[in-house]
């Protein structure tokens, strides 16, 4: 038993030494084909490139002729020139001054004296003979038409028209209610409702001039002309930026108490 076991161990050790080899030898042979396989690969790329990228020869242009210097020439110390210093040019003292002039050659022209002031005249000028410039006329407007009317005292902080016209008229309102004497119709006789027309000019410097009046008796009018005369002094009107005269008309209704 002990020699067939043996024998058995032998011939498998043969077998597994022959199956080793031969793998050993595919192995070896796949490398190498493998690395044929590579190099084949490489050199067809290298053509396909060549093929689909033409080589352009590009020749060189000519060049010009150069000096060449030989050795003995380059070793051939150099002759070097002294820079010389160059002095500034000093012009000549003569060319300097002007020329000498004889006092024979000078021509002296003849000069003639004039008088700046003009002579005087025997007139006499006076300030009394000078005319005064006409000053230009003051423009008259109505009250209606004015660019900007009178200003009432207590009426400045403003600054419309309009709101300058109902100031001044709600302001003549109740001075001529607060002076006039309603009594005076009475007293004359007069009877129901009167009417008085006052007109009078606010001058270019706010004062009331051209007082006018209209009612149906004297007295009335006389009553009117009291109480417009106690007006007070008011900014006048202006009318492009000039003081005018500005006519204002003023109606009075009362009624007499019988």
């Amino acid at each position: 038993m002990s020699n067939s076991q043996k024998s058995e161990s032998v011939a498998r050790q043969s077998a597994d030494r022959t199956t080793s080899k031969h793998d050993v030898n595919l192995r070896k042979n796949t490398v190498v084909y493998f690395q044929v396989g590579l190099i084949t690969a490489l050199i067809l790329a290298i053509v396909v490139l060549e093929l689909k990228s033409p080589v352009t020869h590009y020749e060189s242009p000519a060049l010009p002729d150069v000096a060449t210097v030989s050795i003995d020439d380059w070793n051939r110390e150099i002759r070097r020139e002294e820079v010389k210093e160059v002095k500034p040019e000093v012009p000549e003292v003569s060319k300097l001054l002007p020329p000498v002039v004889k006092p024979n050659e000078v021509e002296i022209p003849d000069f003639k004296f004039v008088d700046p002031t003009p002579p005087a005249s025997d007139e006499t000028i006076s300030i009394t003979s000078f005319e005064p410039v006409p000053e230009p006329p003051v423009e008259t407007t109505t009250f209606v038409a004015v660019e900007r009317v009178p200003v009432f005292p207590g009426c400045e902080g403003l600054n419309s028209n309009k709101e300058l016209k109902a100031c001044m008229q709600e302001k003549m309102n109740q001075f001529i209610n607060r002076n006039f004497d309603t009594g005076i119709g009475a007293r004359y006789g007069l009877q129901g409702v009167n009417k008085v027309d006052i007109q009078f000019t606010i001058d270019e410097f706010g004062k009331v001039t051209d007082l006018k009046t209209r009612a149906p008796h004297p007295a009335l009018e006389k009553e009117a002309v009291r109480v417009m005369e106690k007006l007070p002094q008011m900014e006048p009107g202006k009318q492009r930026d000039r003081n005018v005269r500005v006519i204002y008309f003023q109606p009075l209704k009362f009624q007499v108490q019988d």
